[in-house]
């Protein structure tokens, strides 16, 4: 267990890949959120304006289409050949045709105002629960980042005094050490230490004649 005031720290590049990885969640999640709420927002607008406007126009064209094949197909009835009536075949078909694109019409305008509603409560839903995490996004992890970031210049500052702490008690044991070997040497062997070697053609001394 690390004493008070020790960091107990095994790797500070682990802290600093810790950090990196934030960043990237914090980037990817807010951009994923950001794109997802761009879908959302244009599909709504899709649904609540554009269709709404398009099937309207449909209906009211398909009104006229009813309109027209109708008279045609009285105007048709109306006529008679050789004294009698035309069938009016086609124009019935074309009237029939007309009803059932007006039905297909008001059909989609009530589509769309079903899931124009739908949307609205879903993406309401989706915003409820995304909620947390948009804040998390934009409050928690710029804050455990910046808290990283803090957490690592501290470790690298201590980190280099401990270092430049080290170098100069390495620096000062082995001045202490060439003192103490300096001062356990006799005067005898410093004094033969410090004379010159007698070369092997040499006699001592003692012996050399006057």
């Amino acid at each position: 267990m690390p004493g008070p005031g020790n960091a107990n720290v095994h790797s500070l590049d682990a802290l600093r890949d810790v950090r990196l990885a934030l960043m990237s969640f914090g980037e990817r999640t807010g951009t994923a959120l950001s794109e997802l709420r761009s879908k959302i927002d244009r599909t709504l607008a899709w649904l609540e304006q554009d269709r709404p406007l398009y099937w309207r126009e449909q209906e009211r064209e398909a009104y006229d289409g009813v309109s027209s094949t109708r008279i045609a197909y009285e105007t048709c009835r109306m006529r008679t050949v050789g004294g009698r009536h035309s069938e009016c075949i086609e124009e019935k078909i074309a009237h029939q045709r007309a009803k059932v694109r007006l039905q297909f019409c008001q059909h989609k305008c009530e589509v769309v105002r079903r899931w124009t509603a739908e949307a609205g409560q879903q993406s309401d839903e989706y915003r409820g629960r995304s909620g947390p995490l948009q804040r998390c996004l934009e409050e928690e992890v710029p804050n455990l980042i910046a808290a990283l970031g803090r957490m690592i210049e501290s470790l690298e500052a201590y980190a280099d005094i401990r270092s430049e702490n080290e170098e100069a008690a390495v620096s000062l044991g082995n001045d202490e050490d060439k003192d103490a070997e300096e001062e356990g040497k006799s005067p005898a062997k410093l004094a033969t230490e410090e004379s010159p070697s007698v070369a092997g053609g040499q006699t001592d001394s003692s012996h050399l004649k006057v």
